[in-house]
């Protein structure tokens, strides 16, 4: 029995290469998912890698030096393997005294030989004795070298009876400026989560907040130490001691297995925790952090990509059962003269069940090899050579679904097969279903459960809207099952619309059919009448096709908008935060105006504004606020079309220096309108402001402090004092043509008063090639390639099956006279009529998911712009290749099966 099915395989390859292509496909998707979420986590895992090489900081805080005993745990953390080296650094807060100034600022000390001192640029070694001004510290440039400084240490005699508080003041001469790098910058101001997570969004590292470092020698802290504990004093406020770790990346981490490599890294840090632990150092594990939400990043990325994609296996499964159901209605000769010969209905039953395994079995390994290349051709080198091969658990998984594919595609049509009458299946293929009886109640159901969540989707509407108020144990065990069928049909919804409606529409009706008729005739004339006779009396085929093609065309659609809406929402985004074309970043206020005049004058520059950002107390808590000159700013600034309401808003806004635009999701959270006034606190003065303009997006489901909260003209400024002012820049629009590294470099060299230089066409190319921005999308691109060929195939598949089992019904028509172009005519008629309408339902409910999903983005985000549906070129491109695949899926079958039967027709018997 198990022999008979390997030869019918082999014998009979022609039978057998529809089901195996429908489960290679999509095995070939499902394990390039899993392959490509490991290649994307591997993308995502060097990228973070690279930006930073501090893997684990323990620190200490204490008051006396000896305490912390630094080198005793550096000297055990050094013996843990897989720990490559360990340095450390001291932080001590003080104060500053110099030029009327009195200011709090922090003393980084670094041993001489210190191994961090590769991070700090301006200076190859610190001298005793001197200190070093971090070149970003507020008020950097009024420090001259060797210009003395005074800083005063706080102290106190922690074994007397009384406190006695008392500053101790140290004098030391300038030695030089210098420029820590971000990863220890971050370090001693504490910001270093930020940092990565700033890295790992393509944003960059952070903008510097206003800071005062001092650099110093570690010998130099221990003078200073020594001569307060020769008193029997202690500082009151603690020193830290931070040690940095890097450990041997290369032992412990394995790109293709996070969890392996997270295990790795939590047993060293344990290691380094215990080293430490007797001295009260407290480890933080930043590179364990790191592989964390990479590993969180890329299980996401399987589980949500392989949810979007149902209709993928959908139409996979659906193929497999259609071409099944084709093949076995071909086979019913060769089905009856088995069970004439002995062999019981059962044991029939089994070989063909074992035949689908066995192409399942093959196409599920064929499948894996494809998913194999995908990666290596659709998804980033993420950097660590090529993939290996597929792991056992993606090995096991993918051959599994593929014998579930092929057994569930043969079940239904083998059980049929088993009912046929042996006189009737001796006489060959039934070419006509026009006579089955079809329920209705099943396809009424399926357009009922898909057209409720189609109809949500449109009137943008979620179950969470109808939360009960109440406490009651039946509304809400109601209310719980509706939540959970909502769910369900979220990803099924859509299959079920389609499903019923084309049952609905082409099996269970045949006004469809007599309609395309009717238009085919004007073009084909009376041969439209034997398309549409053919069609009524081979339904289930014809309905097959079009619920294949209107699945994949309604997820192709979707997901290609998908895409193009976030990359659009993404460009967006980054030009709202840079502003303009470009921001020129200032340390302080003082001369922004006359750099602003003299950027202006630069080639290239046809406009600049200079914008002030403040923060003041209001009814809604602490508020970011903007300064601006409305009529530069409105000339310059990336504003949106209705971003800004009311009527001559900026101009309003040149006229008093008191009036606003307030936020929208603030003015409904105040109940202000236009014209109404609002308090703000700025210090110990309260201002009151006209509100002229509302400007943002409305938030249907909840409102957060958005930045800016308030616009007011720069003229308001004269109101504050200067120490108000928390950030300062420089908004610029750029002419088209200029080259954004030279304008950089050139602006950058202007004024040392200038920090950084952001322009908007580099961070659009910066977030376009970070893999935590795009690695979804890069996956959802994997789904489109494959449901374009899973559509062309299969739809090849259906119509070259369906013309094999009406070879001989085509051979009499070409004996009786009909010409090849009658023929094409006839078929082409008859298959591109429900192509079309396949397209035409399809493309409906894709764009239908694809303003669901807007919508209900646009409803939880807290962004201040909303995405919007667009098609650009390349997603017009993609669209136009799918539809011509499915095009040409149809006509080619078509035009060779009449130009065969033209030239040689001739009925033989089927395999």
């Amino acid at each position: 029995m198990l022999s008979y099915a390997a030869k019918r395989i082999v014998r009979g390859v022609a039978v057998f290469i529809p089901l195996f292509l429908s489960v290679a496909l999509a095995v070939t998707f499902f394990s390039g998912v899993l392959q490509g979420a490991d290649a994307v986590g591997a993308a995502m895992l060097n990228k973070v890698l690279t930006a930073s090489e501090l893997d684990i900081v323990s620190t200490a805080e204490g008051r006396n030096f000896t305490q912390l005993a630094i080198d005793e745990v550096m000297r055990r953390i050094r013996e843990v393997e897989g720990v490559k080296s360990v340095d450390h650094i001291i932080r001590v807060e003080a104060e500053l005294n110099v030029s009327d100034v009195e200011a709090s600022l922090t003393i980084i000390a670094f041993r001489r030989n210190s191994s961090l001192l590769g991070r700090v640029k301006g200076v190859e070694e610190l001298e005793a004795g001197k200190a070093y001004v971090e070149a970003g510290s507020a008020e950097a440039s009024d420090l001259r070298i060797g210009e003395n400084i005074t800083l005063k240490i706080s102290t106190w005699l922690p074994y007397s009876i009384v406190a006695g508080f008392e500053p101790r003041f140290f004098t030391l001469p300038v030695g030089g400026s210098a420029r820590i790098d971000e990863d220890l910058f971050s370090v001693v101001t504490g910001r270093f989560p930020l940092l990565l997570r700033s890295v790992m969004l393509g944003a960059g590292p952070e903008r510097r907040p206003p800071y005062r470092l001092l650099i110093i020698s570690e010998e130099t802290l221990l003078a200073f130490l020594d001569s307060i504990y020769s008193e029997g004093r202690l500082p009151t406020r603690v020193m830290r001691a931070d040690l940095i770790i890097e450990l041997d990346r290369r032992s412990l981490i394995n790109p293709w297995s996070m969890e392996a490599s997270e295990i790795s890294v939590k047993q060293v840090f344990e290691r380094v925790n215990s080293a430490g632990a007797q001295y009260m150092y407290v480890p933080v594990n930043y590179l364990g952090q790191l592989l964390e939400v990479v590993r969180a990043n890329s299980s996401g990325l399987r589980i949500s990509t392989i949810l979007v994609a149902m209709p993928v296996f959908f139409a996979s499964w659906y193929l497999g059962m259609t071409v099944s159901d084709v093949a076995l209605d071909m086979r019913r000769r060769e089905v009856a003269l088995l069970l004439t010969r002995g062999m019981r209905r059962r044991q029939v039953f089994k070989i063909l069940v074992f035949e689908a395994i066995l192409t399942g079995f093959m196409a599920g390994l064929s499948g894996l090899i494809m998913g194999w290349v995908l990666t290596l051709t659709v998804l980033p080198n993420p950097g660590w050579g090529l993939p290996p091969p597929p792991a056992p658990a993606t090995i096991s998984i993918s051959l599994l679904l593929s014998l579930s594919l092929s057994t569930l595609s043969i079940y239904g049509p083998a059980q049929k097969a088993m009912k046929m009458n042996l006189i009737e299946s001796l006489r060959g293929p039934y070419l006509s279903d026009s006579e089955e009886k079809i329920s209705r109640e099943g396809p009424f159901i399926a357009l009922f459960l898909g057209g409720y969540k189609l109809a949500m989707l449109i009137l943008g509407l979620n179950v969470d809207m109808f939360a009960p108020l109440t406490d009651n144990f039946v509304i809400f065990l109601l209310y719980s099952t509706w939540w959970g069928v909502d769910l369900i049909l979220t990803y099924i919804g859509p299959i079920l619309f389609l499903y019923g409606s084309i049952k609905l529409l082409i099996q269970l009706s045949r006004r469809p059919h007599e309609l395309i008729g009717r238009v085919a005739g004007f073009v084909v004339g009376d041969l439209s009448s034997i398309s549409t006779l053919r069609a009524h009396r081979d339904l289930r085929r014809v309905a097959s096709s079009t619920l294949l093609l209107a699945v994949v065309m309604s997820y192709s659609l979707s997901m290609v908008g998908s895409v193009a809406s976030s990359e659009d929402f993404m460009a967006r985004t980054i030009r709202m935060t840079v502003g303009a074309d470009a921001s020129i970043w200032l340390f302080s206020w003082r001369g922004a105006e006359e750099l602003d005049d003299r950027i202006a004058k630069l080639d290239g520059v046809l406009g600049t504004a200079v914008e002030a950002w403040l923060e003041a107390d209001s009814a809604l808590g602490m508020i970011p606020i903007r300064a601006v000159d409305p009529n530069m700013w409105r000339d310059v600034a990336y504003i949106e079309e209705g971003w800004i309401e009311g009527v001559e808003v900026l101009e309003r806004m040149n006229s008093s220096e008191t009036t606003a635009m307030l936020e929208r999701g603030a003015a409904e959270r105040l109940g202000a309108e236009l014209n109404d006034t609002m308090l703000i606190k700025l210090g110990t003065r309260v201002h009151t402001l006209t509100i002229v303009g509302l400007f943002g997006k409305r938030h249907p489901m909840g409102w957060t402090i958005q930045n800016p909260t308030v616009y007011v003209p720069l003229s308001f400024l004269d109101r504050i004092e200067e120490s108000d002012i928390k950030r300062v820049r420089i908004l610029v629009k750029l002419r088209e043509d200029i080259d954004p590294y030279t304008f950089s470099e050139t602006v950058g060299a202007l004024d040392p008063n200038i920090e950084g230089v952001d322009i908007a066409e580099l961070k659009l190319m910066e977030a376009s090639s970070n893999i935590f921005l795009t690695g979804s999308r890069r996956i959802e691109e994997i789904g489109v390639y494959i449901a374009s060929i899973i559509s062309s195939v299969g739809v090849a598949l259906v119509v070259s099956t369906g013309l094999r089992s009406r070879w001989k019904e085509i051979v009499v028509m070409a004996i009786r006279g009909f010409s090849e172009r009658q023929l094409a005519s006839i078929l082409a008629v008859e298959y591109l009529s429900s192509t079309l309408l396949a397209i035409l339902l399809g493309s409906a409910v894709g764009y239908i998911l694809l303003r669901g999903e807007i919508e209900m983005f646009n409803s939880i985000s807290q962004a201040s712009i909303e995405r919007r549906i667009v098609f650009p070129v390349g997603a017009q491109l993609s669209l136009s290749a799918v539809l011509g695949l499915i095009l040409i899926s149809v006509v080619i079958p078509i035009l060779f099966a009449a130009r065969r039967i033209s030239l040689h027709p001739i009925w033989t018997q089927e395999e």
